[in-house]
């Protein structure tokens, strides 16, 4: 299932550039929300996202599809400018230049963020298990306990040399 429609590709670009890109016959295409090559596109830049986020372990594509509000703005603006990168890729010759280029750096840049983990849409469970937890005795608990170092006093270092710092 692909995560922008091609409404959503000429919200975020050209729809003439769009239109004429997709096309295969030299005559703009029509709907773009009917086109197969658009329709295509958009699928494989889904499975793009979907292979970076199933990399990292972070989503699964049922978060994915889950998406509201601003995060799933930005995952259809990541699913168009993929798929724009690969519409360009049809018209290298005429369409290439230096915002294209840009265009396509940031969406391989943003992916890669993604598969870091350095990136992350709105979802409560992946932004839990992204916070750091700290285990182990606070330091009344470790006073309570009744180590071996506790009993042989002139043989181990002090209680409060052996306690990182703050615990």
């Amino acid at each position: 299932m692909a995560y922008a429609t091609g409404s959503d590709l000429v919200k975020r670009f050209d729809s003439n550039e769009v239109k004429d890109l997709a096309s295969d016959t030299g005559t703009p295409v029509s709907d773009v929300d009917a086109d197969a090559n658009i329709s295509a596109l958009l699928a494989g830049a889904s499975g793009r996202v979907d292979a970076a986020c199933l990399n990292a372990a972070t989503y699964t594509t049922a978060q994915l599809a889950a998406l509201t509000g601003n995060s799933l703005e930005l995952l259809k603006d990541i699913v168009s400018a993929l798929a724009m990168r690969r519409l360009i890729g049809r018209r290298i010759g005429r369409y290439a230049n230096e915002n294209a280029v840009k265009m396509i750096e940031e969406s391989e840049e943003f992916l890669t963020q993604m598969r870091k983990g350095e990136r992350l849409f709105d979802v409560d469970v992946v932004i839990a298990a992204t916070k750091p937890t700290v285990d182990g005795l606070t330091v009344s608990d470790y006073n309570t306990q009744n180590l071996i170092p506790d009993r042989t006093r002139n043989y181990y270092p002090q209680r409060g040399s052996r306690l990182p710092i703050g615990r």
